[in-house]
């Protein structure tokens, strides 16, 4: 039989964990789906801050990737510099991203992890 999701799920497989079981995972499958789509909206107003390597350059970025604030610390003295300048702000912008995705995942992971436990627990 195949899923909505592309991938093979053995029939006797299913019968052998038996009706309360199956009732069991889709259950939890379905509270997980909805306290996960709870979460992300929820993490769309979550602001984190990126810096660059030396320091010199902040970015502020959302939960929805959107950057929010660029700023130089004042002691920067190179803004002619567009080169640098641009760097620093790229860096300090990747961090903020990566540290965006970084909470993103775990809090998902969380949840997944949970109601997974929750499902092991029930046919144990």
């Amino acid at each position: 039989m195949k899923s909505s999701n592309m991938f093979t799920v053995d029939e006797n497989i299913l019968k052998s964990l038996g009706a309360d079981t199956l009732k069991t995972i889709r259950t939890k499958g379905i509270q997980m789906e909805a306290e996960i789509a709870a979460k992300l909206e929820e993490l769309e107003s979550l602001v984190v801050e990126g810096v660059s390597s030396d320091g010199l350059a902040k970015a502020k970025v959302d939960g929805t990737h959107q950057i929010i604030e660029l700023s130089l610390d004042p002691s920067y003295s190179e803004l002619n510099n567009k080169t640098k300048t641009c760097a620093l702000m790229t860096e300090a912008i990747n961090d903020a991203i990566y540290k965006v995705n970084l909470t993103i995942e775990n809090e998902i992971s969380n949840i997944k992890y949970r109601y997974s436990g929750e499902v092991i627990k029930k046919i144990s």
